[in-house]
């Protein structure tokens, strides 16, 4: 049977002892060690919300600037061609004013030939109708 006696008072004391060397040496230092360990992840965490917060904004302003100079850019583009169809208008304008005083000097030099050639066939029509008329009557005509 289990007697009680001074030996039992010493067992618990013993374990109580036990309990309380383990919990010092044993058991606080790892529940220390899992405490620091998890607030270090939680910090870790914490950064890395923060910085993907500042990535997502970071990320948001390069397109808001990217899509800022691709208006721009396309605003420019369409300033050049506007400046190329009225520089388009001008020389073709001009062409055309250049074509149509050509136009005119040669339908000016066409004219003045054909008058001088009328001119110089008036003066030589009695000439060639004597020729002629002589020809077909077979006689000189006078």
């Amino acid at each position: 049977m289990i007697e009680i006696d001074w030996t039992l008072y010493a067992q618990i004391i013993n374990a109580l002892v036990l309990v309380y060397l383990l919990n010092v040496v044993l058991f606080r230092p790892i529940r220390k060690s899992l405490k620091d360990r998890q607030a270090r992840l939680d910090a870790d965490a914490a950064a890395l919300a923060r910085l993907n917060e500042q990535s997502q904004g970071v990320a948001g302003e390069i397109q808001e600037n990217l899509n800022s100079a691709r208006r721009q850019g396309l605003g420019e583009k369409e300033a050049l061609r506007q400046v190329g169809a009225q520089a388009e208008a001008s020389l073709l304008e001009k062409v055309k004013q250049e074509v149509d005083a050509e136009w005119a000097r040669v339908e000016k030099k066409i004219m003045e030939d054909v008058d001088k050639a009328r001119k110089t066939l008036k003066g030589q029509a009695q000439s060639f109708a004597q020729v002629m008329a002589s020809k077909i009557l077979g006689r000189e005509v006078s």
